[in-house]
């Protein structure tokens, strides 16, 4: 009795982990899809870019494939199985191309606002970010104390107003 309860233990915890293994994993499983709304600077849109291509170059050779297959395949099964795998590869490349263009767009954002950061000189980076702090500086604390802080934030050679 205790061996047919041991082997029905192991039969069943061997048919559940099982199970596991065999579901079908999702298509984008393991290529790590970037997303364009986390690349920040010119450096991950290169990376991002190059594995772009890399997957471009994946899927052409992977559709040459399914292609060569497709014509020496003469059963009808085996090809509808073909083409319906073709069309995925096709569908998922023309999302590719559309990401790249996004990408490119994104990239020529990026170098235009790093032209322009180079554009600024020091005095002038200096300048907005004093502006910026007395923007967010005005709305608070008391009438006094803006006063204070009004007072104290005058540069000594002004000493005439």
């Amino acid at each position: 009795m205790n061996k047919t309860v041991l082997v029905l233990a192991i039969t069943g915890a061997l048919i559940t982990w099982s199970t596991h293994s065999i579901a079908a994993k999702p298509e984008w499983a393991g290529k790590g899809k970037p997303d364009l709304e986390e690349v920040k600077t010119l450096a991950e849109a290169k990376k991002v870019e190059g594995e772009i291509d890399d997957r471009e170059k994946q899927l052409d050779s992977m559709i040459e494939e399914k292609n060569k297959k497709a014509k020496k395949s003469k059963n009808k099964k085996d090809k509808q199985k073909l083409d319906k795998e073709l069309d995925d590869l096709e569908d998922e490349k023309e999302a590719l191309e559309e990401s790249k263009e996004k990408l490119k767009d994104k990239k020529e954002k990026l170098e235009d606002d790093m032209d322009n950061d180079e554009e600024k000189s020091g005095l002038e980076k200096q300048k907005d970010k004093k502006a910026e702090q007395e923007r967010k500086e005005e709305g608070k604390g008391s009438e006094k104390g803006q006063q204070q802080r009004e007072e104290n934030s005058k540069k000594w050679w002004n000493f005439w107003e």
